[in-house]
């Protein structure tokens, strides 16, 4: 089995495109999870709120264990719930992809995500949910937490491809939305 490298953050931040990219530079195996639970119907059913199926976290980190032991290659994991399926001893590097709030609003409204999911998403992305989730399960020892708000897909996969090689992660970058009024704003704006 390969080292594991997770990709993580909010829906939104560019996560798929990054890992895609990141695994051909490093010849490894790309696994969206969210993909691979819809993909298997390693599924626990469907929430009618959210309008999102719900993966079934222990089915499915058998299912990747099973994926990585079958593979020399590393993987690349791309999900906003990797904490739930990787634990810390099995991560070798963990990013956690961040994006200015009003941008990922944005985002999501281009993908055609009706406003209760965009709120949510936009709400998660302020209050740090996917970092907070990350620093839980793998301290910050492991952690890059990168800004991608300006940058390209490639930038961003340039710049994890020079952290692994590093073997030094960046850490937390103390980036803080909620202190900005523009993001206070912005939850206010939202339709709740």
């Amino acid at each position: 089995m390969g080292p594991i490298i997770i990709i993580t953050g909010t829906p939104g931040v560019g996560k798929t495109t990054v890992s895609k990219l990141l695994a051909i530079h490093l010849k490894a195996k790309h696994v969206d999870l969210s993909e691979l639970a819809v993909r298997e119907q390693l599924l626990l059913g469907w929430d009618e709120e959210r309008k999102t199926s719900v993966a079934d976290i222990e089915r499915l980190r058998t299912r990747l264990y099973e994926i990585a032991s079958a593979s020399e290659q590393s993987l690349i994991l791309d999900s906003h719930y990797a904490s739930s399926i990787v634990p810390y001893g099995e991560a070798s590097s963990v990013f956690v992809l961040r994006k200015d709030p009003s941008r990922l609003k944005e985002e999501l409204e281009s993908r055609g995500y009706d406003m209760k999911k965009v709120r949510e998403n936009v709400a998660a992305e302020i209050l740090d949910v996917c970092l907070s989730e990350a620093v839980e399960t793998y301290g910050e020892d492991k952690i890059s937490e990168v800004d991608v708000t300006d940058m390209k897909p490639e930038g961003v996969a340039e710049l994890l491809l020079k952290i692994i090689h590093s073997c030094k992660p960046t850490g937390l970058s103390h980036i803080d939305w909620l202190s900005k009024p523009e993001a206070e704003k912005l939850l206010e704006d939202l339709p709740w």
